[in-house]
Parts: structure tokens; sequence; C-alpha cells
């Protein structure tokens, strides 16, 4: 065999036998590099938690770790329940399947853009949160508590205020039923007692409460019920069918845009709408902040408004 071809050979041979060689590196050594996961919203059952970045030092032992940031509207609901805002103007005393312990403080307001007339009202008042009080179309707001004496049952105390004047005197007791269809749906009931100032009478509301959760970005929550009023001269005229339907978008791990409405209907009386967008930001783990815009329709005027409540839990 002629030296060329014997030495093309033993190339092909040691290129298919003999193993490669680790180049060694020359120069000071590297500084430590690291891996990092990219920021992810995975689920646990039908809650939502966010999977934050995991640093891993190369050439180590040490173990991987993963860190749950679970925001504000995160925490509370069923282990195994799904995760369904609450609605901005009427709101859950807490969120259905609380947990024991769990309590919040919270103020809604609620301001019209227009006004009827310059003076007092005789109507009732166009903004709800006293149906029967005559409005000095003020700004509306009331503060609240709420809290879980045991798990999935918490209550309420409220003061609905005009200005700086108190104009009823409320309190809710609400209770969680379970869920179903394998979690994503969660259901229960609400009682409110409410005294009224001016005029003086008793309202009781009885409600059904149900939420559904259809994928990662898309729930749904209503309620409906009657409500009453005790020791007033009319009667049955001001019984009252309550219910209402919100339409929620899961945006980003702390930001949900909603579409609520508030139907009421008395029987043999009037009826009121109120149509109102609204959107809902966690400023952290315990506190948020939801705001809206929209109208209240009525048989006597169509009233734009604005609606903001700010949330502290504990």
């Amino acid at each position: 065999m002629c030296p060329v071809l014997r030495v093309l050979v033993l190339c092909v041979l040691s290129f298919l036998f003999i193993p490669p060689v680790e180049a060694l590196e020359i120069g000071p050594p590297k500084p430590p590099q690291f891996e990092t996961s990219d920021v992810s919203t995975r689920r646990s059952g039908d809650r939502f938690m966010i999977q934050r970045p995991v640093f891993s030092m190369l050439r180590t032992s040490t173990n991987e770790r993963e860190v749950e940031d679970e925001t504000i509207d995160r925490v509370s609901g069923e282990e195994r329940g799904p995760r369904v805002p609450e609605p901005m103007v009427f709101d859950l005393v807490r969120p259905l399947g609380a947990k024991r312990g769990e309590g919040e403080v919270n103020v809604l307001g609620l301001v019209p853009l227009g006004r009827k007339s310059r003076t007092v009202d005789d109507v009732p008042d166009p903004l709800g949160l006293v149906r029967r009080s005559p409005d000095t179309q003020g700004m509306e707001w009331a503060p609240e508590i709420e809290y879980a004496v045991a798990d999935g049952l918490a209550v309420e105390f409220e003061l609905p205020m005009e200005n700086l004047t108190v104009e009823a005197y409320k309190a809710a007791v609400q209770a969680s039923f379970g869920t179903l269809r394998n979690h994503r749906f969660i259901h229960g009931a609400q009682a409110i007692v409410q005294y009224d100032r001016q005029p003086r009478v008793w309202t009781t509301t009885w409600l059904y409460l149900a939420g559904l959760r259809f994928d990662e970005t898309w729930s749904l929550f209503g309620m409906v019920g009657p409500r009453f009023e005790h020791g007033s001269p009319i009667g049955g005229k001001n019984t009252e069918i309550l219910s209402n339907l919100t339409l929620f978008a899961d945006v980003t791990d702390r930001i949900v845009l909603g579409l609520e409405t508030n139907f009421g209907q008395v029987l043999q009386g009037n009826s009121a709408l109120l149509i109102m967008p609204q959107v809902h930001y966690e400023l952290g783990l315990r506190w948020m902040i939801q705001a809206g815009a929209g109208v209240r329709l009525t048989g006597d005027l169509t009233l734009p408004e604005i609606g903001f409540r700010l949330i502290r839990e504990f």
C-alpha cells in the first residue's frame, strides 16, 4: 500500500474508533453561569398561580426551587374550586369558598356624571345604594368590613352614605354550597338585612349566587333573588326582583376586565338597569383597586356614572 493511502486509512480509523479529546481552556476561569426560566402562568386545579424565575448555578448540587406568588384575587376560594372575580358594584361577602379567618375592608364609591336638576329630587335614589331615599345628587359611598367566621361562611357590615350623611345600616351573611362540574362551578347564597333611615323601612334580600370558570381567561358570575320591604304601607308593590350578571376576562395575572349588569324590577312598579364596564388591578398581595364607568337606565332618566372600590385584605 502506498504511503499516501496508508495515511488516509489511519486517519479514517482514528476518526471512527478513537474518542475525541476535549479542548483545554486557556486563561482565567469563566464566572459561574445561570440559567433562567421565563415567567409563566400555570394552573393547579382551577386556581391560577404564577411561576416566577428560578435560578440555579451550574456545577452545584443545589435543587431548583419553585416560588408561587399568589395575588389578592387568588388567595380566596375553595382549595379545589374555581377562581371567579367579584363584581365591583354588587360585590360578595368574601369570595365563595372563603376560608376561616379571611377578612377585608373596602370602600365603594358611585359618582353621577349628569344631573337632572340642582334641587333635591323626590324620586327614588337612582344610584341604588338606598333605593327609597331622596336623591341629593351627591357622591354615594359605602365603607364595609367582611370576615369569614368559618370555612365557606362570611359576614359583612356596611354603612351606605351620601356625601357625609349615613343613609342606612346594612348587614349580610353568605354561605357557600360547594362546587360542581369538575370544580369549575361554585355556588352559594346570601342574605341581607338593611335599615333605611329615610324613609324608616326595613328591607331583606335573599340571593342565590353562582360562578363558572370557562377557561384560563373567561369566567362568569351571577346572582338572583327577591328584595322585600317590611313596614311599608305600599306592601307588595315594593317587592323587587334583583339580578346581577358579570362577565370577566383575566388579561394578566394582575389585571381583570369585567362587564357588570345589575337589574332591578319592582313588582307592579318601575325598573332600573346598570351597565358598568370595569377594570380590576391588584396593587399587591393585599391591595386591589377597581374602577369603571357606565350608565344607569330607569323609566325617568339615563344617568352616566363612574364607580370605584378600594380593597384591603387582612
